[in-house]
Formats: C-alpha cells, structure tokens, sequence
C-alpha cells in the first residue's frame, strides 16, 4: 500500500499540467480551453492524443475517466498503438501517455461476441480493467513475474501454483486455479517469465463469464495488457490475443491505470471505435 501511494505522489509531483481539452458530448471534437485545467489529475502537456476518438467513446460511455485507447487501422491489422487519456473534474480530456506502438492478435482483432477463444484475434470493444479473485482468495487487476513496479490497481505477485484456465467449457475456463504446471491452452503464469512481468487484466469476457460451463460460447480467456514477446531476430511477435507493448512503456502505461477513474480499454480500428464501440 505504501509503494501504491508513493508512486501516486510521485506521478502528481513529475507530471505538468496545462490547457484542459474540451470534448463537446457527442460531438467528438476537441478544442483548447483558455482557463486553466482543474489539477485533480496527472497528465502530459506535450503528449498528443486522439481525442477525437476519445470524444466519441466517451459520449458513449459516460461513467469512464481513463481510456486506455488501443488502435488499429483495420480488423486484419496487427500492429497499433496503445495511448491513454483522463478526465479532470471539470469535463476536460487530457492525454496522459500518446502513442506507443503496439502488437495484436496475430489475426488481427474482431469484436467479442464474433470471436472464439483460440482464433488469435484481440477482442474489439470497450472494457473495464478487470477485478479478479484468485484461487487463493486475492483479488487483483495487475499480476506479474516481477515485483509490483508502484502500480494504484491491486497487484498480485505470480505465485508457483497460478494457471489462468483456458480449456473451454470447463469450470476453470477464464478464472485463475491452482494447478501449477498447467499446459495449453491453459496458462502457467511462472512459465510465461518475463512476456508476464506486469501484466494488466483487461475485463473482456469477465463479469459475466461465458464459456466456464457446458454449453456456453467461450468469447476470450486470458485477455492481457503485457510486455512484447520477441523473435529470435529481436521483432516484437504478434499476440495470440492480448496487447503487447515494450517494457518500459508497459510499465509507465500500468502505473497510470487508477480504479478511481473507471479505466476502460477501447479496442479496434480507430473508425469503428469511433463509430460503434
């Protein structure tokens, strides 16, 4: 808890603040405002984001203060960007990290409801951070096989005995069970190293779970924000369905995520999320 608050304080020292952006409900514009902004939250006056997508995503859902917005150019695209923006107390939009290239499914990405787990597509559509209990009783919204870097979500250091069940249909489907050696497609989180050093749990197919009982269409399982896994050449890889960014700016992108702000992840190509999600 105190490593949480601290890194809370250090963010509100180090960050600048400037001009709130002003996002007409359902307008999907931006413009500059000439008063100052309102200082209840951290944000860069030198990153740029795209608020107008943020404009119409949050005339959409209103209840969200933080986008985490994930972008691709089309359903089929891998590659994107992954960019996060708050909202202050006085309605203004700010952009808290700007662009920062990203990997997909390696099929792209395509709405929930559309896809199967195991069909390497990164579930499209607006998702809560997501609030998990463990096995053991812990719940968390950030796990990893590092030490927690002084993240404000609960964080769950990987213990020996954590699996992220993944086999369809059975009771174990998207829910975190101690099974230590578990194999595929199930997950052993310990196995997975450092691809798990931080890793943020984005709430798609949770709350209510689909897929985790006979019968029932299993939508996503073990849906990720976390660290690039890398060919042996040193690319990053596309995912088999989470979103990968490179470590420092995974680390800096999970120290903003604050459950205070509602943070949703908003994931697709940029004109869908503009107009659908």
């Amino acid at each position: 808890m105190l490593a949480r608050v601290a890194a809370a304080v250090a963010l509100m020292a180090t960050a600048s603040y400037g001009a709130a952006v002003a996002l007409v409900p359902g307008g999907g514009g931006a413009g500059t405002s000439s008063a100052p902004a309102a200082r209840d939250v951290a944000f860069s006056t030198t990153a740029t984001c795209d608020m107008t997508t943020v404009g119409a995503l949050s005339a959409r859902h209103p209840e969200v203060r933080q986008f985490v917005v994930m972008q691709t150019s089309t359903f089929t695209d891998t590659t994107g960007t992954v960019e996060v923006a708050v909202r202050s107390d006085d309605g203004g939009w700010h952009c808290q990290r700007g662009p920062q290239a990203a990997r997909f499914g390696r099929a792209g990405t395509r709405p929930l409801t559309d896809r199967r787990s195991g069909d390497d597509t990164t579930p499209a559509g607006v998702f809560p951070l997501g609030l998990v209990t463990a096995w053991d009783g812990q719940t968390f919204s950030i796990f990893g096989n590092q030490p927690d870097p002084g993240v404000l979500a609960p964080y769950r250091s990987v213990r020996y005995e954590d699996c992220w069940g993944a086999v369809k249909n059975t009771a174990r489907y998207q829910h975190l069970v101690s099974m230590p050696g578990c194999t595929g497609p199930d997950e052993w989180l310990r196995k997975i190293g450092d691809v798990y050093a931080h890793a943020a749990v984005i709430g798609a197919n949770l709350d209510p779970i689909s897929g985790d009982a006979p019968g029932e269409t299993p939508y996503a399982a073990a849906i990720f924000l976390h660290r690039h896994g890398y060919s042996s050449s040193g690319a990053p890889l596309a995912t088999s369905g989470c979103v990968s960014l490179a470590m420092a700016d995974l680390v800096d992108t999970v120290r903003l995520l604050d459950p205070r702000l509602h943070p949703h992840f908003a994931i697709g190509p940029t004109s869908w999320l503009r107009d659908s999600a």
